[in-house]
């Protein structure tokens, strides 16, 4: 996904609240509307900006009476991270998957991961449980990961500090001869 355009949508507060609405169950226009207290127009233009960027698709669903809706729903999973410092400035987005190599090196995660194949097995009762049980472990491996990946960021920043300076100082240096 173009970070640019990942961006300027997010740029928009009335796109934040459609994507915010989006996120619970697919919706059509009128009902983006109510919601949101904007005219139709308005969301035909928002959703249509959202769907050429790629963050949102369609589709049609039968009802009882009427013709189909067209509902419209978040076309893929998206991570948005941004660092700001004083030495850096980064964008970046990814595609939500599993990548087995990231498994490999967090056995924690990847022992969590495995208990979540194994849920077939128990029964209806036993495996909602089960899945609140590893949602949790799974809230605190990536509060952990957060955690180590703000000091790797700190250390990161010292380091770009001291290869600034001496950067400087040889710069300095070379006028001063």
């Amino acid at each position: 996904m173009d970070i640019e355009k990942l961006l300027n949508m997010l740029g928009n507060e009335t796109r934040r609240e459609i994507l915010q609405m989006l996120s619970e169950r697919p919706y059509y226009v009128s009902e983006i509307s109510q919601e949101l207290s904007i005219g139709q127009k308005a969301i035909i233009e928002h959703l249509s900006l959202m769907r050429g960027a790629g963050m949102i698709e369609s589709r049609f669903e039968k009802v009882k009476k009427g013709r189909p809706r067209k509902y419209f729903l978040i076309s893929k999973d998206v991570m948005l991270e941004v660092s700001i410092g004083t030495d850096t400035f980064n964008a970046r987005t990814s595609l939500i998957t599993i990548d087995t190599d990231v498994l490999n090196s967090l056995p924690k995660l990847k022992k969590i991961t495995c208990r979540l194949e194994e849920i077939s097995e128990f029964d209806v009762g036993e495996s909602k449980e089960e899945l609140s049980k590893i949602y949790r472990e799974l809230e605190e491996e990536k509060e952990n990961i957060m955690q180590a990946k703000k000091v790797i960021e700190c250390i990161q920043g010292k380091i770009r500090s001291e290869l600034k300076k001496d950067a400087i100082e040889k710069e300095l240096e070379r006028l001063l001869v």
